[in-house]
């Protein structure tokens, strides 16, 4: 492994719209494409957070520069948590591909995405011609299927937690663990169906599901049918995305290191 940059925090994108980000940048670029990690959303961002930066470091140790950032109304960018919209994020996912190139002088792209962020890669990729490779783990594939497991972790957190005394007013808007769910975002969200999408969203694909709940073939079959060069990993590991009992953050080693290999072997 090299030695690596500090990681440089920055805000990029529209001067109405900042978005926050933070550039992973090794000693010596190694490689011939740049990394852009697309994150999840609410409370699946904050679970995950530790992972994906690991997942950062360690690209970046192998020679990637690697890129995460936060879309608008998420994170430390711009904008309130009730402004988000699918539609938007596929915009930053867009600007965060645009300025990694811009920073790194590098023509390709390697999208890495977890969960919804794996539906927004895809939806981000057939719309550039500059994603070489793409990474889906556990990713989002029917909006509706993945609302309704958000609206049940929801009932079930409201069960547990006391009610509200007889003074209290109820809440106007709906939230899932403290992140608001607009209806429009709702509606958004169920309409995303990766089966749906008919170009091929890079030249090179790897799908990993650690998720037994949520696996099935389908994606990969209508990924073959796009004639990418597919990759398929099945990898027992703890869907890192939920809320654990004592609070602690998990970092599954063995998917990280598939998708370093992995990223590493496709842009030798």
């Amino acid at each position: 492994m090299m030695p690596v940059k500090a990681v440089l925090p920055f805000y990029f994108g529209s001067p109405d719209k900042p978005l926050f980000g933070c550039h992973h940048e090794p000693r010596a670029t190694l490689r011939t494409c740049a990394v852009v990690i697309c994150q999840p959303i609410g409370h699946e961002y904050i679970n995950c957070h530790r992972a994906l930066r690991q997942l950062a470091v360690r690209l970046c140790d192998v020679g990637f520069p690697v890129f995460r950032f936060d879309y608008y109304g998420c994170g430390d960018s711009s904008g309130d948590a009730e402004e988000g919209r699918v539609s938007q994020w596929v915009e930053d996912s867009s600007t965060a591909i645009s300025e990694a190139k811009r920073r790194t002088g590098l023509g390709q792209v390697c999208l890495v995405g977890l969960r919804l962020g794996g539906a927004l890669s895809t939806m981000t990729s057939v719309q550039r011609d500059d994603v070489e490779s793409l990474v889906l783990w556990d990713p989002v594939v029917n909006g509706k299927r993945y609302l309704e497991g958000l609206l049940r972790l929801r009932k079930e957190v409201l069960r547990l937690r006391p009610k509200p005394g007889r003074g209290r007013k109820p809440q106007s808007s709906m939230d899932v663990l403290g992140f608001p769910l607009s209806d429009f975002l709702r509606s958004e969200l169920e309409k995303i169906n990766l089966l749906a999408i008919g170009r091929k969203p890079a030249k090179n694909v790897l799908v990993i599901h650690s998720d037994q709940a949520g696996t099935n073939n389908s994606l990969e079959d209508h990924l073959v049918h796009t004639e990418a060069r597919l990759q398929y990993q099945r990898l027992d590991a703890p869907p890192i995305w939920l809320p654990t009992s004592n609070g602690s953050l998990l970092v599954p080693n063995h998917v990280l290191q598939a998708v370093v290999s992995w990223t590493c072997r496709t842009h030798s």
